[in-house]
């Protein structure tokens, strides 16, 4: 409000060839217009009517002394006991009960240099996880966010029990960021989507009209089966289609990856979340004069469209117009590669030549090694199944396996699918298997294995009675499972590996073998796959 002041008096006493009467005047319209826009920022603003083509489906007016317990949930912790310590960002906050109030219209959220739950800050973060969601319609909120650098307010929006995995697989959409840094704050409108951390992709864009701290600003979101908008006071400035965002996501049931559906994650509800975050990675460092920081919500409302309640289509401009010169975000997708081993036949195996970012293939010879147990030799044979699959490899044996390697001992590199940290990224092996009742002892297990030498081995253990019997089934290890369970020797190198899959046998089994293929998936074109080493 202070800059508005000073630009606003400057213009009014400048002006040449004023009466004394005239100044007067416009100095007490001046000071009834200041005063006019104090009001607008302190007083909450009157519940409205729904806009014409949308019905309201919940809201909180902060009209009450505390914070209404329905309707929200309060976080505490600097996220370290989601695993994620400093939220994700390297904020420097711990939220706390204590920083929320309501109080004269108003939800008040206030940051202050006070340490508490092992940090120097603390704040307060509030959500509606479990108490309400919604799948398409327009969310606003008018709020005001405190200045002072170093401070970051939301409001926005998380999957409530998504089908779609680990974030961002399962979607963020950020309704209103503001981001208090010195010497320009800004606000933006993001949307999270893609794959899990780390190959998260988003699309962001900032809204140049506004300080988000001079005055109360209504930010809203209109979101439907094809698109989310973005507006501030009205103003649509951000479009994001489903064109654009995308997610490949591993489906707990199958253990593979998968594209989702055309609308995905954004197909799914989600729940509303507000809060002040002190730092981080986005913000910077907090300096002194930015405590005590208020975020202030005069209300939140969500309407759903009356014209379409199930996909939210046929309300876009009644409640403000679409501007047709926002330009969308371009369209993106996920980059998957396949690489078979074994389809009726060993090999060869097709490599794009991703040294050069190319589409040149590369071929390298394979082979199937029989690989012997303590049992001694396995009974390995190809043979014509007797069904429709042609060729596959048959397997009989109480120790052992086999192996499928480069026909000349050389070495390749697999990349984009070792693990980062904690994460693991989609990169996986997969072959069809049938489990045949004869000669199989159900307390035996098979070994599923990657190697780039004796001593280096990446593994996963499957228990034969965990999988189904006398049919046919695909079975689906990650790489990153492999890499992170080493042999006993020690943990197989990607960037050097000798035979692409290996199967043992831990006891007595008799089964069939087919279609052995390794896939990957990517948020860069040719970001994962197989190369010479």
């Amino acid at each position: 409000m202070a800059s508005r002041w000073r630009a606003a008096r400057r213009g009014t006493l400048t002006a040449a060839g004023v009466s004394t009467n005239s100044r007067r005047a416009a100095f007490l319209a001046l000071a009834a217009a200041v005063a006019a826009v104090c009001a607008s920022a302190a007083e909450p603003a009157a519940t409205a009517q729904p806009p014409q083509g949308w019905e309201l489906a919940w809201a909180d007016e902060f009209d009450g002394d505390a914070l209404d317990a329905a309707k929200w949930n309060v976080q505490i912790g600097d996220g370290s006991a989601l695993g994620i310590p400093g939220w994700g960002n390297n904020e420097l906050q711990s939220y706390a009960a204590g920083n929320v109030a309501v109080a004269g219209g108003h939800l008040i959220i206030t940051a202050l240099a006070k340490a508490g739950g092992g940090r120097r800050y603390t704040s307060a973060r509030i959500n509606t996880d479990g108490k309400f969601a919604l799948r398409y319609g327009r969310v606003e909120g008018r709020i005001r966010t405190p200045a002072g650098q170093g401070l970051w307010a939301a409001f926005w929006m998380l999957p409530s029990n998504s089908p779609y995995g680990t974030w961002p697989s399962s979607g963020e959409i950020d309704i209103m960021e503001a981001f208090a840094r010195r010497p320009a704050p800004f606000v933006q409108g993001v949307v999270h989507y893609g794959m899990a951390w780390p190959l998260n992709v988003y699309a962001a864009k900032r809204y140049e009209g506004v300080d988000p701290a001079d005055a109360f600003h209504v930010y809203a979101l209109e979101w439907d089966a094809e698109r989310l908008r973005w507006f501030v006071d009205g103003a649509h400035f951000h479009t994001v289609p489903n064109t654009t965002y995308w997610n490949y996501y591993k489906d707990d049931a199958s253990n593979a990856h998968r594209r989702g559906p055309k609308s995905a994650p954004f197909d799914q509800p989600f729940h509303l979340l507000l809060n002040l975050a002190v730092g981080g990675d986005l913000p910077g460092d907090p300096v002194a004069d930015a405590f005590p920081g208020e975020l202030r919500v005069d209300y939140v409302r969500v309407y759903r469209c009356a014209v379409d309640g199930a996909t939210g289509l046929g309300c876009a401009g009644l409640a403000a117009p679409v501007d047709p010169r926002v330009r969308p975000t371009v369209p993106e997708g996920v980059y998957e590669a396949k690489y078979h081993l074994y389809a009726d036949a060993v090999g060869p195996l097709v490599l794009a030549d991703a040294k050069r970012y190319r589409d040149e293939e590369t071929t390298v010879p394979l082979r199937i090694i029989r690989v012997d147990g303590a049992g001694g030799a396995p009974a390995l044979a190809e043979v014509q199944d007797a069904g429709a699959r042609g060729t596959v490899v048959d397997l009989a044996t109480t120790g052992g396996g086999f192996a499928i390697g480069t026909a000349d001992a050389s070495r390749l590199r697999l990349f984009g699918m070792a693990p980062v940290e904690d994460a693991s990224l989609a990169g996986e092996i997969q072959f069809d298997l049938r489990v045949l009742a004869d000669a199989t002892d159900p307390a035996s297990a098979l070994r599923v294995k990657l190697d780039s030498g004796a001593a280096e081995v990446g593994l996963v253990e499957l228990p034969i009675a965990d999988l189904p019997w006398d049919e046919w089934t695909t079975v689906t290890v990650q790489i990153g499972d492999m890499v992170r369970n080493a042999g006993a020797a020690g943990a197989v190198d990607l960037g050097r590996v000798r035979n692409l899959f290996v199967l043992e046998a831990v006891g007595a089994v008799h089964l069939r073998v087919d279609a052995v293929r390794i896939r990957c998936g990517h948020k860069q074109r040719h970001g994962c796959g197989i190369a010479p080493s």
